[in-house]
């Protein structure tokens, strides 16, 4: 078996053509669905622990809804660059370098349409710009998705800008242990090693689970790991560790921190 392989399989994506779509992640895409085809238009703001998916689950949505997604990757934008990429993004040409008049101008472009506008990492966002979110929020020309980390999420819902404004707040979780076990075996049968997941017993799930909480960084990080340190046994004769094992675990959480040795 070609472990080397296997470890790519575990390999830190967030392409949309690699995401796996667990029992969490219809549940949020569902709730976020429901959200917009029953309410006005609002903010939106998309939180979990660092390493959950939130990235990877943004650009899954991407062609998910009969909305349209405008998503910035990079919070680092001054409010008029993002203004006239807004503008751009419709094929219309920018009529004025007034931060004023091009705040109207995008708005008069967008009021009748159905777009939302994502941006991830949106802690880092400056406060320049969360006062134009604001201002195009309240425009209820956009439907806008801040996607951030839940420990920082509560200091920025605090900001009068977001407090005092119509707004949902949905969490994504960590996987259970079911869904992890799901993950594994998925992707393991992806390259027709359906004999190895079927070793990866009861025990070895509920270890893998305890090891990362779920976390699916984490998760991936360890068994792309684990599997790299098969791939070297299996080249350099070292026969004690040429299977997957609890002790293969344990070394790979070892290695990246999850055990401190």
């Amino acid at each position: 078996m070609d472990y080397l392989e296997l470890a790519q399989c575990f390999e830190e994506r967030i392409s949309s053509g690699y995401y796996h779509q667990n029992s969490e992640v219809i549940h949020i895409k569902n709730k976020i669905e429901s959200i917009i085809d029953n309410d006005t238009k609002q903010l939106l703001f998309l939180t979990g622990e660092p390493g959950v998916g939130k990235s990877a689950f943004l650009n899954y949505l991407d062609g998910k809804f009969s909305y349209d997604i405008i998503k910035f990757d990079i919070p680092f934008l001054e409010p008029i660059d993002f203004v006239k990429i807004l503008i751009k993004k419709t094929g219309s040409e920018v009529d004025n370098y007034s931060l004023e008049e091009l705040i109207k101008q995008v708005i008069s472009l967008y009021k009748n349409s159905n777009y939302i506008v994502v941006l991830d990492e949106a802690q880092l966002l400056s406060k320049d710009m969360i006062e134009i979110i604001r201002i195009l929020a309240d425009s209820k020309a956009f439907w806008f998705l801040l996607a951030m980390h839940k420990h920082e999420s509560q200091k920025i819902l605090k900001e009068p800008q977001f407090a005092s404004r119509p707004h949902k707040v949905i969490q994504l979780q960590n996987i259970s242990l079911d869904e992890c076990k799901e993950y594994i075996y998925t992707e393991l049968e992806k390259k027709d090693a359906t004999l190895l997941a079927n070793t990866i017993t009861g025990k070895y799930i509920k270890y893998i689970h305890k090891l990362t909480q779920g976390n699916m960084r984490m998760l991936k990080k360890l068994l792309y790991t684990s599997f790299l340190l098969i791939d070297y046994a299996q080249k350099n004769n070292e026969d004690r560790y040429k299977s997957f094992d609890k002790c293969i675990l344990t070394m790979a959480a070892i290695e990246i921190g999850l055990i401190n040795a």
